[in-house]
């Protein structure tokens, strides 16, 4: 009878596990998406690049201020709740797009983006540790990379379906400039539409269903016996994980967002559209990374995994702060190979041995640390323009060495014995 109910709850976990892991293409979708939308944005809208980049401070500002109203939800309603709301957002954000390109306002864009945004936060704080706890611990990394393998192939198809609609981009002085921006403004409502049915489809599904509970919850559904903010900080491996993620999530953005820049200035004759299908395989090999990389969680420790890859990834970025030409565009390349497994091994480390309202607390923080894509690049863009490129890149190998660091050794801080 006792392994009947086992079957029974491990059959519903993994039907939850294949639904909530769609939710991590659709916020990979839509993250990478507002990316490709800044250059067009400014083209057509004919704003500054400082204004268009407040799409990413609008998109990545939201998960700072949404990740702990989010775990509150989850806490008082659970995880399903939770998960409900951030798609509740998610389409009423997407939707907002409609009036928002209609009337070419961008100020409502922003607002429809921070919305959006904050669907995805709402989304990313329940569903990374619903799916780290949903399980045997000792596969917590393991289940966790294989769902952010589907978010890294969200980050793909995002620009590609834009790239497709908008086709090429017209300046203002060129013949039929006003037709390209219909288009463009057109293509994407069309694409947030597309998104919102989308998600509003699923957001039908998790009302029908009933989504299994993580063991840990079950528990503190009678009693709380969680930490509290202060106390989780005191744990060892949980701060100085977080540390980890806020450097390690500001260190991969950054990189993208410099990559073409740099290639050109490092790769002779190389063109700017060279340099952006060459991002492409950035976030190609990204994907791949993730891809390959998990199957090995289930076979050798994560934390030494993190270490390892980190390690290379420092090496790499000391060829691309060098500024060996050709082959440091290659390396900056292959390191995105290594990175893509950071943030959601980090991201498993830290939450190791937290259970119910502790791991929900804990995740809300983790997701607050993505906010480190809103700071880092920044200092890394100051950098290189007071500087040099060169120079930017070298910040990386302390960053990509302390993340190395807490593989090897932070993760395991205040554990008894290793992972």
């Amino acid at each position: 009878m006792s392994n009947d109910i086992n079957n029974k709850r491990g059959s519903k976990a993994k039907i939850a596990i294949v639904i909530v892991t769609f939710l991590f293409f659709a916020w990979g979708l839509t993250m990478n998406l507002v990316n490709a939308l800044n250059t067009p944005m400014a083209n057509y809208m004919q704003i500054s690049a400082t204004k268009a980049s407040l799409l990413q401070m609008s998109y990545f500002g939201a998960y700072f201020f949404l990740a702990i109203p989010a775990s509150i939800v989850a806490k008082k309603h659970g995880y399903k709740v939770g998960i409900m709301m951030g798609l509740s957002l998610f389409v009423i954000g997407s939707l907002l797009t409609i009036p928002a390109t209609s009337s070419m306002n961008y100020n409502l864009f922003l607002l429809a983006m921070f919305i959006t945004a904050s669907g995805a936060a709402t989304l990313e704080t329940n569903c990374n540790p619903y799916i780290t706890k949903l399980g045997d611990p000792e596969k917590e990394a393991f289940r966790l990379n294989l769902a952010q393998s589907f978010n890294g192939v969200g980050n793909i198809v995002g620009p590609f379906i834009l790239g497709s609609v908008i086709g090429e981009i017209l300046e203002p002085n060129d013949a039929g400039f006003e037709a390209a921006k219909t288009s463009f403004l057109q293509g994407t409502k069309t694409i947030y539409i597309g998104i919102a049915i989308a998600l509003a489809i699923v957001l039908a599904i998790f009302f029908f269903v009933k989504l299994p509970v993580p063991q840990g919850d079950e528990k503190e559904n009678s009693e709380d016996n969680s930490r509290g903010l202060k106390k989780l900080f005191e744990i060892p491996h949980f701060s100085l994980g977080v540390l980890a993620a806020f450097i390690f999530i500001g260190l991969q953005v950054g990189g993208m967002a410099l990559f073409s820049a740099y290639a050109l200035k490092h790769w002779e004759a190389m063109s700017a559209g060279t340099a952006t299908k060459y991002l492409g395989i950035v976030s190609l090999l990204f994907t791949v990374g993730r891809f390959v990389t998990t199957p090995l969680m289930s076979k050798f420790k994560p934390n030494k995994i993190l270490g390892v890859y980190m390690s290379i990834t420092a090496i790499l970025m000391v060829i691309v702060a060098l500024g060996f030409g050709k082959v440091s565009v290659i390396a900056f390349i292959i390191s995105y190979l290594f990175i893509s497994i950071g943030f959601p091994t980090v991201y498993s480390l830290s939450l190791v041995g937290l259970t119910g309202n502790d791991a929900k607390t804990g995740a809300s923080i983790l997701t607050m640390s993505i906010v480190g894509a809103a700071i880092i690049p920044v200092i890394m863009s100051a950098v290189g323009d007071r500087f040099s490129l060169q120079a930017a890149m070298g910040l990386t190998v302390i960053g990509f060495i302390y993340c190395a660091w807490y593989g090897f050794v932070g993760s395991k801080k205040g554990l008894e014995g290793d992972l």
